[in-house]
């Protein structure tokens, strides 16, 4: 049965989806879903993320997260995380990076090792190839799932990796640098729109009654009701619009927990404002081009902006932590000396390839390309030293 057929069925008999149910199955259905099947990434994908424009992303975070780790006095064990590693490269980038120029650090070369969170058997099996070449018995998500310590691989600079199927699996017993890059925007949301009548309605899913066909209407529900108790969205003129994430704020709340426990920092980037939006952001791309979301399912990347500003209060309920940000991406990069190494590239590399790196640098760091619109935010704990690159920009 395709998703198209699986809602229209599901929706007959048990009424209209909220669009964050609808994102979820579309994005996670184990046979039909987005991520787990269909997923591209790259110039002949649907979508593409930084690491995979360019290597010296994953070098920029490598190298912060060096320096976060000195600045937090840690151990030569250095241990990270990935939630929705994609392909891979991040993670490869970080540890390549991390794996040559940590001794400097250090004074020795430091012990690496790394998890990996994703339920993707594409996915799983390209970063494990990548990051540990060639190996007889391919990890499954399936054995993942089953036994959460099913085994761990030796791979990259001596690095030990290890998969996860949730978060919740991983142990928390260590210093960790999470990363999680273009990660949050794939989790689903809820929208809502204020009326004169109703107050605040909830945006959901139906069927058309002859045919197989999905729209949008509103409808009074239970989430709707709690957001007209809101006094601070009261305040709203009608006809507004907002969306809310309940599983990125669980997420985050998640590894401020974890974080506070045992140590370490989180680095979340992605696009979105540290404001609330009165804009609805959930969108479906096919081939680099935004289609409409209710067709093709399970065929096209479903994503939604980050509402920053939901995240940081989620952070702030869980004690002694602390947010950092968000700054934005080319602050973020520039203050890290991207345009330094992007310079020695260029002048490095044969003639025909200089435009793809001027185009690189361009597309990380210009306002009207990635630049302001990834955002960067970092969580310490609140003991620990104001991370590099985020002075001025704690909360």
């Amino acid at each position: 049965m395709s998703l198209l057929s699986h809602f229209c069925r599901r929706i007959r008999l048990t009424g209209p989806i909220s669009v964050g149910e609808l994102m979820q199955d579309v994005i996670m259905d184990p046979k039909h879903g987005y991520y787990p099947q269909a997923a591209r990434i790259g110039h002949k994908g649907d979508f593409i993320t930084a690491p995979e424009l360019t290597p010296v992303f994953g070098e920029i975070i490598g190298a912060w997260s060096l320096l976060y780790w000195q600045q937090a006095k840690l151990s030569t064990n250095v241990h990270f995380a990935e939630l929705g590693p994609g392909r891979g490269t991040l993670m490869r980038d970080i540890i390549d990076t991390v794996g040559i120029i940590g001794p400097a650090f250090f004074g020795k070369a430091p012990k690496l090792s790394a998890s990996l969170v994703e339920i993707s058997e594409q996915f799983i099996a390209e970063q494990e190839k990548l990051l540990c070449g060639n190996v007889k018995n391919p990890i499954t998500p399936q054995q993942i799932f089953d036994n959460p310590n099913y085994l761990t691989r030796t791979g990259l600079h001596k690095a030990r990796f290890k998969w996860y199927s949730m978060l919740d699996h991983m142990p928390d017993d260590r210093p960790t640098l999470y990363v999680m890059n273009e990660f949050l925007d794939a989790l689903p949301v809820n929208q809502f729109q204020k009326t004169e009548e109703k107050g605040w309605v909830e945006i959901m899913v139906d069927v058309e009654k002859d045919e197989n066909k999905l729209f949008y209407a509103t409808y009074k529900t239970g989430r709707s009701i709690k957001v007209d108790q809101d006094t601070d969205l009261a305040k709203l003129p009608v006809g507004t619009q907002i969306e809310h994430s309940p599983m990125s704020g669980k997420v985050v709340t998640a590894l401020a927990e974890r974080i506070a426990k045992s140590g370490g920092a989180a680095l979340i980037i992605d696009y979105g404002e540290d404001q609330m939006s009165t804009e609805l952001t959930f969108r479906a791309f096919k081939d680099h081009q935004q289609v409409n979301p209710l067709e093709d399912l399970g065929l096209c990347d479903l994503t939604a902006d980050v509402n920053f500003r939901d995240l940081k209060k989620s952070i702030a309920d869980v004690d002694g932590i602390k947010a950092h940000g968000p700054i934005t991406q080319s602050s973020f990069l520039t203050l890290m000396g991207i345009g330094e190494r992007f310079r020695q590239l260029y002048s490095r590399v044969p003639e025909e390839k200089q435009d793809s790196i001027i185009h690189a640098h361009n597309f990380l760091c210009s306002p009207e390309e990635m630049g302001d619109r990834f955002k960067v935010l970092c969580v310490t704990r609140e003991s620990d030293p104001v991370p590099f690159c985020f002075e001025g920009a704690s909360t």
